[in-house]
């Protein structure tokens, strides 16, 4: 009985924890082809990200809550400029970003950088795969994304507007 009880408690842990992904896409018209593409600011310090281009019409931008890719999640959808072939999902990265605490000897003069974040990545993905979380009438689903293609990176003068 106490075996039992600690299996029952073990699946609806895990349970819990993991999202369900309710549909997969993965083949995709040539020109619609999903692609990231990672861009660097040229001045110390004016930030980098990836930009993921997701074959999604300007419409569904609404009901798009979030997206996972690669241990990095965004809210920030934006669609394309001149174009309803994608919608663009911006995640920031922290290289050529300054860092927003104090070093010090001291660790008083330390008090209040905030501590680095450990939250735990909802989906295990391959390099090529994301998760888009959309909202509609009132209820969640997700829906994964395979076959990303990862082309050049884009060295700017600045930040990508």
């Amino acid at each position: 009985m106490k075996f039992l009880s600690l299996f029952a408690f073990a699946i609806i842990a895990s349970s819990c924890s993991s999202q369900k992904i309710d549909a997969t896409l993965s083949n995709f018209e040539d020109d619609r082809q999903p692609y990231a593409q990672s861009w660097t600011g040229g001045i110390p310090g004016s930030g980098s990200g990836v930009n993921l281009f997701l074959p999604f019409s300007v419409q569904s931008v609404e009901s798009i809550e979030m997206v996972y890719y690669k241990g990095m999640t965004t809210s920030v959808i934006d669609p394309e400029k001149g174009a309803d072939k994608y919608i663009i999902a911006r995640f920031q990265t922290d290289f050529n970003r300054k860092p927003d605490m104090n070093m010090n000897l001291d660790a008083q003069k330390e008090y209040g950088n905030k501590p680095p974040k450990t939250d735990k990545f909802p989906f295990e993905l391959e390099d090529d795969e994301a998760v888009v979380k959309f909202a509609r009438n009132g209820k969640y689903t997700y829906t994964k994304i395979k076959g990303i293609e990862m082309k050049s990176s884009m060295d700017l003068p600045s930040r990508p507007q």
